[in-house]
């Protein structure tokens, strides 16, 4: 009997996107969007992007890192990344909780507040929810968002459009390695701009590396990044030193946009990257042939890497 472990969870997922597609016997003209990007579409009285996740104490956080405050806005945060990946704007949000009974009243009401104030920021209210007796603090988000433009998915990358990337790589990654753990930047902005010229676009969780393999899967194409480009935050090169780019490239939880944009665009991605509201860095290029990341240095010689990039069943 194979385990979680020995399969992994991005095999997982692509195993059961293909069963589900073999069981739908009709197809559903009001979804637009199904299972497998960074959230569905569907269509009622304007186009609805819909995108849940999930965040669990000794899995995705720990306790001590962060406030119960901090942690509910970074709930919000961390899915609305993936509706900025589209290029859409929150509106609506449920949140579930699973708490233990020795959880403190205060602490799950900072943290439910703290939720509910950073959707109303984000132009989004806490519409619902529901909370559980559990183990370990878990909180679970669905996210529903309008897109005002055009929707971006993974699946449009071909070969020749430049890669690009929001912010800087590798903060997140070296603060948990300090204990700590910062707030995820915002880019619903960006999103929505860069939908205007992207031909695939993904946020980055995972870890470049990672992330960026799931557009050449969905799009059929590979892609070149050369690691001497990227943007290493320099907290990451002040702990890592020579190692901060290679760490940067596959840590992950960064929250930032990556966009592959066609050359005919560039003129124009140009001219909307002051009001993006954050840096944009091209680091590579799409390319044919069989679907994967191969990471160059300044030289163009291959860069190999001890892992790709965070698997919930792998380590």
């Amino acid at each position: 009997m194979r385990r979680l472990r020995d399969v992994g969870e991005h095999a997982w997922l692509a195993h059961l996107l293909a069963r589900l597609g073999r069981r739908r016997p009709t197809r559903d003209a009001r979804i637009l969007v199904g299972p497998g990007d960074d959230g569905a579409v569907v269509r009622g009285a304007a186009r609805l992007v819909l995108t849940t996740d999930t965040l669990v104490d000794q899995v995705h956080f720990r306790r001590g890192w962060l406030t119960a405050a901090a942690l509910g806005r970074r709930a919000f945060a961390v899915n609305a990344s993936d509706l900025a990946a589209m290029g859409a704007v929150p509106r609506w949000a449920l949140l579930a909780l699973e708490a233990s009974p020795r959880m403190p009243v205060a602490e799950l009401d900072a943290l439910a507040l703290a939720f509910a104030g950073a959707a109303e920021r984000a132009g989004a209210r806490l519409v619902g929810g529901n909370v559980a007796r559990g183990p370990h603090l878990a909180l679970t988000v669905a996210l529903v968002g309008e897109a005002p433009g055009r929707i971006v998915t993974r699946a449009g990358a071909r070969a020749g459009d430049a890669v690009y990337v929001t912010g800087v790589l590798g903060a997140s990654g070296a603060a948990r390695r300090a204990g700590r753990l910062p707030e995820p930047p915002r880019r619903t902005r960006a999103g929505v701009a860069l939908a205007r010229v992207a031909s695939a676009m993904i946020d980055v969780s995972d870890g470049l590396v990672q992330d960026l393999t799931h557009v050449c899967r969905a799009s059929g194409v590979g892609a070149t990044v050369e690691i001497e480009r990227l943007p290493v935050a320099p907290s990451c090169r002040r702990a890592l030193g020579g190692r901060a780019a290679a760490f940067a490239a596959t840590e992950g939880e960064d929250y930032e946009l990556l966009v592959a944009v066609p050359a005919a665009r560039e003129r124009a991605l140009r001219r909307l990257a002051p009001r993006l509201g954050c840096r944009l860095t091209r680091i590579g290029r799409v390319t044919r042939g069989r679907p994967g990341v191969t990471l160059v240095d300044g030289r163009g010689r291959r860069v190999r890497l001890a892992r790709g990039g965070f698997d919930h069943f792998r380590r």
